[in-house]
């Protein structure tokens, strides 16, 4: 364990996980299933990131995980997370392990979906702000490792473009302007479809963003918006049906917090190797001190 960290060491990691001393251990059972409110999702494209935000199963998709319409500040209470237990004001949750199994091969992502917004186009030029700029982060303050995600929540156009967001980095210095990315097109244009911006050189996190500019029409608006997201785990799944886990026991660093306050918003991505949308069942399991 590290330095002053209140979980001395193994014995009493493994005390707390079997319920002593107060540990709260807390199982949460996750599965994800191939449909979006019913309906076939985006299509996917090997090596193109897809969020599982909106997807049908537990936890609770399309129906409750609806694009936002304002920027907001997500947590553990939001439709569409894990929903741990928030815990106590004298203890901090952790991540002690996370599993998955999955009937198409790819690489499942964990993270800390922390601020999101929409009612972003397609077709617009020059900088959007509707809806921005971003709230301010609650957990991950700093925005070191925090990433900048565009997610599409409605297909855009099939005219290929590039797009840029305007952001604070964690100096904090305002105006700091993404790599000009792919948009537009096949891979970069589908219902859930998830692109990552690369920040500007020597920047390694984001605090806010104020605009996101296309460079050129898409030809079609759709709908998409930000998501400041904190990467946690990444679980290759290799095998269709061969399961694999994450385990904060064997990994450098130990359990993961998930915040002053436990109430990270826990959501999955999903990089595909083939274009079948993926079903997956899993475990998270978490502990308290």
């Amino acid at each position: 364990m590290a330095a002053g960290d209140p979980i001395t060491d193994l014995s009493d990691l493994i005390f707390l996980a079997t319920g002593g001393g107060g540990g709260s251990p807390e199982l949460v059972n996750w599965h994800k299933h191939p449909f979006v409110g019913g309906a076939a999702p985006g299509t996917l494209v090997a090596g193109r990131l897809t969020s599982l935000w909106m997807y049908d199963g537990a936890p609770s998709g399309a129906s409750n995980a609806a694009p936002p319409t304002t920027s907001a500040v997500t947590t553990n209470a939001t439709d569409g997370a894990f929903k741990q237990a928030t815990s106590a004001a004298s203890t901090k949750k952790r991540l002690l392990s996370f599993s998955a199994v999955g009937l198409v091969a790819g690489s499942l992502i964990l993270y800390d979906r922390l601020v999101h917004q929409g009612g972003l186009s397609g077709v617009t030029t020059g900088a959007q702000t509707t809806n921005l700029p971003t709230s301010a982060l609650t957990r991950q303050t700093t925005g070191v490792g925090v990433e900048l995600w565009l997610e599409i929540y409605t297909l855009i156009g099939v005219t290929g473009t590039t797009v840029t967001a305007s952001y604070t980095n964690t100096v904090p210095t305002s105006g700091r302007t993404t790599k000009a990315t792919s948009w537009g097109n096949t891979g970069f244009r589908e219902a859930q479809r998830v692109i990552p911006l690369p920040l500007a050189i020597g920047d390694n996190g984001v605090t806010a963003v104020a605009s996101v500019t296309n460079a050129a029409t898409t030809g079609t608006a759709g709908a998409f918006g930000v998501t400041l997201a904190y990467p946690l785990v990444v679980l290759p799944l290799p095998v269709p049906g061969a399961g694999r886990l994450w385990s904060g026991i064997m990994t450098a660093g130990g359990p993961l917090s998930l915040g002053a306050t436990s109430d990270a918003c826990l959501a999955m991505a999903w990089f595909p190797n083939t274009a079948t949308a993926p079903q997956l069942f899993g475990q998270a399991f978490f502990v308290e001190k």
